[in-house]
């Protein structure tokens, strides 16, 4: 005798349905499911919910005919598989969902360590911001100002990226600096290699070598590599400036940096004195003595800045 629809429960919903469709396949049973899924297109949407937390449950092996076990154990058990799947597709899109970085920032004369998930460690500058994202797959890091020192752990699955405004540092494992200043991004390579890419780049770019670094201008289409400037990077570590014969209106542009208020010369020529100093980073009172000192300059507070002017 050929089974009809009529010697089962019609099932009205998805877990009804996937309830119904665990014992064996009845001609009928899947004539009146195929209709029930024309239906109403949230029906599939449903029943794909229940199939994907199927697995979820684990194996279940259903022995019995529908007719001879009660539909609502399998009903009970294809609830259980729908919640889970609402969990299991709610976790998913919280999953995909960026979660909020992690937001360092460094105001004027501040320098910090962090210690990251993966184990890497960075020294953020003064006058730094740095977003940082790392999960199991990913280790991205966004500096929006300033400066930051990368030593990174060698993880080849998992890329260290290092993005700006104006281009993006990749790496594995290595020792490097990023700045970030004047429209422009220098990458400064201490130990390993790090690629430098233009920030809508898919492939290419430039290698930054040990020893080397790469600088990105804006509007400018692929990085320039020279000499990298290591003593320098090794002094801000070291809470220190070291200026060898340099005109006084660069060493006032990097000592400002540190603090509250800006430096400048009063006069070009004042600005154009050779200045050979290392300074302590913000420590405004040795760098007034150290002016006064060798160079017969007084440095005199006004409004909103400093300002360097001949005794």
């Amino acid at each position: 005798m050929t089974a009809s629809i009529h010697d089962f429960d019609t099932p009205r919903t998805a877990e009804e349905w996937f309830a119904a469709r665990l014992g064996p396949r009845r001609s009928a049973l899947e004539t009146a499911f195929s209709a029930w899924l024309d239906a109403d297109p949230k029906h599939r949407r449903e029943y794909a919910a229940c199939e994907l937390a199927w697995g979820l449950v684990g194996e279940a092996r259903i022995t019995e005919s529908p007719r001879r076990r009660p539909l609502a154990m399998g009903v009970a058990i294809a609830s259980l598989a729908a919640s889970l799947a609402a969990i299991a597709i709610g976790s998913w899109v919280f999953f995909r969902t960026p979660a909020p970085p992690l937001v360092f920032q460094t105001g004027p004369g501040e320098q910090r360590m962090v210690r990251l998930a993966d184990g890497s460690q960075v020294t953020i500058n003064t006058r730094s911001r740095l977003e940082v994202r790392i999960d199991r797959r990913h280790r991205g890091l966004r500096l929006l100002t300033g400066e930051a020192f990368f030593d990174v752990v060698k993880d080849a699955a998992r890329p260290f990226i290092v993005a700006t405004d104006l281009g993006i540092a990749r790496a594995v494992g290595t020792r490097f600096n990023v700045l970030v200043e004047n429209e422009r991004v220098e990458v400064s390579t201490e130990e390993g290699k790090v690629l430098v890419q233009p920030p809508d780049a898919t492939s290419g770019g430039v290698l930054a070598t040990a020893g080397t670094r790469a600088t990105l201008a804006r509007g400018v289409l692929q990085a320039t590599i020279d000499r990298a400037d290591l003593n320098r990077i090794d002094n801000w570590l070291a809470h220190r400036l070291e200026f060898d014969r340099v005109p006084l209106s660069q060493v006032l542009a990097e000592f400002s940096r540190y603090t509250p208020l800006p430096i400048r010369a009063a006069t070009p020529a004042v600005g154009a004195v050779s200045v050979s100093a290392v300074l302590k980073v913000g420590d405004i009172d040795a760098l007034k003595a150290t002016l006064d000192a060798a160079f017969g300059l007084d440095v005199v507070p006004q409004a909103n800045e400093w300002v360097v002017t001949r005794r």
